[in-house]
């Protein structure tokens, strides 16, 4: 090779480089033996130098997983390994361990966000007869003698405007949406085709409540996201409650809060006019369709 025979010289290798027209890549490259591709895994050892197999580590892997609070990714279970059962092992091992057998967090961690709902299809519900299709929700009221809020959960009859039921608590969590509605069936006989509408909050999408009603062949049907319009029947009762209760009185706790709240819920059952509904209360409107609510069992589910 010329370039090197002028480097054999002394001459400077970046002048005899340019002088040959050779790239520097070219010059200094050395090839490599053995096989092409990647490196093999280094094997597993002990703190004593034992080498360890696969399946075993699988195995203590698996068994990091079965406590219910470890969510750890690939690098936290290599940092576990390494401090906690002391191994000699690399962490793109520990990766492809946990990939082939499926215990990559995103692989094995079950959410409710990721369940399948069933997405409502019309705008506002198509509904002929009364109680036999729901929405319901959670609003908010603030409690000045307690400086919080407390929250507020209503079932309303899309047909009549009928509050059905509500939950008055400092907190509501999914298994109160099924004492709810457990309460709730218990008077009601409930139709072939029974439809309840809610929002996505967490309380409602639960694994817990979406079984519940699967469970009593009732069709739970989800709003999209950013579109209260397609629940509009309780988001306008909301309204009504926030102007004729929240906006007028104030209250010192949870129990003078559920007193006023009951005795709204009787006043807008049995004497409110609704525009929605030819500008009668709701039992006027189930009176003309042959229902007398003082007298009804829906009438009568207890409200705590």
């Amino acid at each position: 090779m010329v370039a090197q025979e002028f480097i054999d010289l002394s001459f400077p290798k970046y002048k005899v480089l340019t002088w040959c027209s050779v790239a520097r890549s070219s010059f200094y490259y050395r090839p490599s033996t053995g096989l092409r591709g990647r490196k093999p895994y280094a094997v597993v050892k002990d703190k004593d130098g034992k080498i360890i197999d696969n399946e075993t580590v699988v195995k203590i892997i698996e068994r990091l997983f079965e406590h219910p609070f470890v969510d750890y990714g690939y690098y936290k279970t290599y940092i576990y390994l390494r401090k906690k059962q002391y191994f000699q092992i690399s962490k793109h091992l520990v990766y492809r361990l946990m990939k082939d057998r499926q215990l990559l967090r995103n692989q094995y961690c079950v959410s409710s966000k990721k369940t399948k709902r069933n997405w409502v299809k019309d705008l506002l519900p198509q509904v002929e007869v009364p109680f036999t299709y729901f929405e319901f929700d959670i609003k908010f009221i603030w409690v000045a003698g307690r400086n919080r809020n407390l929250q507020v959960l209503t079932i309303l009859d899309v047909f009549s405007r009928w509050n059905v039921s509500h939950l008055i608590a400092y907190s509501i969590k999914y298994q109160d949406v099924i004492m709810l509605f457990e309460r709730t069936f218990q008077h009601l006989t409930i139709p072939e085709k029974f439809y309840v509408r809610c929002d996505n909050g967490s309380q409602f999408i639960a694994d817990m409540v979406q079984k519940y009603f699967k469970d009593k062949k009732v069709i739970q049907e989800f709003t999209k996201p950013a579109t209260p319009q397609q629940n509009s029947h309780i988001e306008s009762y909301h309204s009504i409650m926030e102007n004729a209760v929240c906006q007028r009185f104030q209250f010192k706790d949870l129990k003078d809060a559920k007193q006023t709240m009951n005795q709204f819920r009787e006043f807008y059952n049995f004497e409110r006019i609704h525009g929605g509904i030819g500008f009668q209360s709701p039992s006027e409107f189930l009176q003309s369709k042959g229902l007398d609510m003082k007298n009804s069992l829906i009438n009568q589910i207890p409200i705590p």
